[in-house]
């Protein structure tokens, strides 16, 4: 017993910013996997054209980059690479998934 309340006590709770980065990571795997493959494709194109910005900022919440090629809303920065991340592992495992055919 005195083992399994020393492993409880020792489990963290994850942080906000780690709970924010699975939170968007999760949105943009459901929205992402019903786009056909060259919105995908055009999507990560435009969000490392941001990325790629010198004033590119990983902000949490606050929304400051614009895709035009996603949808019409305004982005926070871990938005992005959260939706960058997806896209890429998206890509890499593209051989064959539903939303390729």
């Amino acid at each position: 017993m005195r083992y399994l309340r020393g492993l409880l006590q020792r489990r963290r709770e994850p942080s906000p910013e780690e709970s924010t980065d699975y939170a968007y990571a999760v949105y943009w795997t459901k929205t992402a996997r019903a786009w056909r493959p060259d919105r995908r494709r055009s999507a990560l194109q435009a969000v490392r054209a941001i990325r790629e910005r010198p004033d590119f900022r990983a902000t949490v919440h606050e929304r400051l980059y614009h895709l035009d090629d996603v949808n019409s809303s305004v982005h926070a920065g871990a938005s992005l690479i959260a939706l960058e991340r997806v896209l890429q592992a998206m890509e890499s495992d593209s051989s064959g998934g539903p939303a390729d055919e």
